[in-house]
């Protein structure tokens, strides 16, 4: 779905995605948060993303890996939080999951100060009682841009698979301590989250009609891990 959108001039563009083993808070928690920035009116290339998990960055446990990815959003500091859906879903679900830690982080600044730009909010405005709500690919598809492709053991991985499957393998796999096979998991992690983190800025750019030159979303990966 495409849309006509005119944001603020904003320089500094932060994103955010999360991966859980289930959507709901209550059934899962949280695996990987992604973060990425870009500048305005730079190219595409010149994106940083980085993928925080546990085994990485010192992560020990979910409240860590929370705690971790929210001091590095503010100390990004941004102009503005760009995410698919990271209002009602990604955020909601994060402050559900901390509201069970000793110790809760504040979420972002530019979250509770309200320059947060969810992608996804008008887009579900616009759908009529009853319609599909589009996808993060059908708006990428919409504006002809490519549609990321991680292969994971032989079939793509989307959504469902990750919070069935991978997620819960890769927790497995953390906990044994098997350093070779968690590094086969945060390659097929960190392409994953890569490729979403790079369609959000994408979409963004696109609804203003301003060009955005992506460099993964076109590289499909194809990935085998040893199961846990």
């Amino acid at each position: 779905m495409k849309l006509d959108k005119e944001f603020n001039d904003y320089d500094r563009i932060v994103t955010f995605d999360i991966e859980t083993t289930h959507w709901k808070p209550n059934n899962g928690e949280t695996v990987a948060i992604g973060v990425g920035q870009h500048e305005s009116g730079t190219p595409g290339s010149t994106a940083q993303y980085e993928t925080f998990a546990r085994s990485n960055h010192g992560i020990s446990d979910e409240q860590d890996l929370v705690t971790t990815a929210f001091s590095y959003i503010d100390e990004l500091d941004g102009d503005v939080l760009v995410s698919y859906n990271g209002i009602d879903f990604d955020m909601d679900f994060l402050a559900k999951r901390c509201a069970r830690f000793d110790s809760a982080p504040s979420p972002p600044a530019l979250q509770t100060s309200g320059q947060h730009i969810d992608l996804f909010t008008d887009r579900k405005a616009a759908c009529d009682a009853g319609e599909k709500w589009p996808s993060l690919e059908d708006c990428l598809n919409s504006y002809g841009y490519p549609i990321p492709k991680t292969i994971w053991n032989g079939a793509p991985l989307d959504n469902s698979r990750f919070g069935d499957e991978f997620g819960p393998a890769f927790l497995d796999i953390v906990a044994t301590g098997d350093e070779r096979a968690i590094k086969q998991y945060r390659e097929v992690l960190n392409h994953y989250l890569k490729t979403d983190l790079e369609a959000n800025i994408a979409l963004y750019y696109a609804d203003q009609g301003v060009s955005f030159d992506p460099v993964t979303l076109d590289v499909p990966r194809e990935f085998t891990t040893e199961l846990s």
